[in-house]
């Protein structure tokens, strides 16, 4: 009868790589308990290799795949929270309906392009170059509709708000956000800068008669 193998105890970097997590959720899944780690004279942790494999069996669910979970929170996001907190706002309140109905297209388009952005990036400068134009025309659309800088940006931002909210809740039972969400969050952090620029842009943007009354006003 064969010698018993030891069991390998792993370090931090590898065992969180086994489980599928990054190292802050695994040192916090330590830190409370969820599974043993030894820690070396050094002060570097290690894991027993089959205390991993009862976790993955016992606990960690299967890493929902961050596009899908995006499509599903966005859909859920649209369905319900914006009917709600747009009503209560004033610059949308102020809105006609065909601009209301405008409004809540350019929305979606931008849930839709933030989505495509972070499970494709092969695609993203087009979808970048899409989403500025996207920009552009909802600054005309709120120009048009009379909203001054500050409704522009608080409308802007309610969006803004919505997708980051979408990106960053945490799809493990670690509570906390994976390498993928972080690395996703920030590039998408900076996308929706890129827009909110081209939003201001064209908000500001001289028309023939915003040109005209101007030459009156200075002569």
């Amino acid at each position: 009868m064969g010698k018993q193998r030891a069991e390998r105890w792993l370090p931090l970097g590898e065992a969180a790589s086994r489980l599928g997590v990054d190292e802050a959720t695994l040192r916090h899944w330590a830190d409370t308990g969820r599974i043993r780690t030894f820690r070396t004279p050094g002060g570097h942790r290690r894991f027993q290799e089959g205390d991993l494999h009862a976790l993955i069996h016992r606990e960690i669910p299967r890493v929902e795949d961050l596009g899908h979970l995006l499509e599903r929170r966005s859909a859920k996001l649209l369905a319900r929270r914006p009917a709600q907190v747009l009503a209560a706002r004033p610059w949308f309140s102020g809105l006609d309906e065909p601009l209301r109905a405008r409004a809540r297209e350019h929305g979606r388009q931008l849930f839709d392009g933030v989505i495509r952005f972070a499970i494709d990036p092969r695609s993203r400068k087009t979808i970048r170059r899409q989403l500025e134009e996207a920009g552009r025309d909802y600054g005309r659309e709120l120009r048009r509709a009379g909203l001054g800088t500050v409704d522009a940006a608080e409308a802007f931002g309610f969006f803004r708000h919505l997708v980051l909210e979408m990106v960053t809740k945490p799809r493990g039972r670690g509570g906390m956000l994976d390498e993928e969400q972080v690395r996703t969050l920030v590039d998408v952090s900076d996308l929706l800068d890129v827009v909110f620029l081209s939003v201001l842009r064209a908000w500001e943007e001289i028309r023939p008669g915003d040109r005209d009354n101007r030459k009156r006003i200075l002569q």
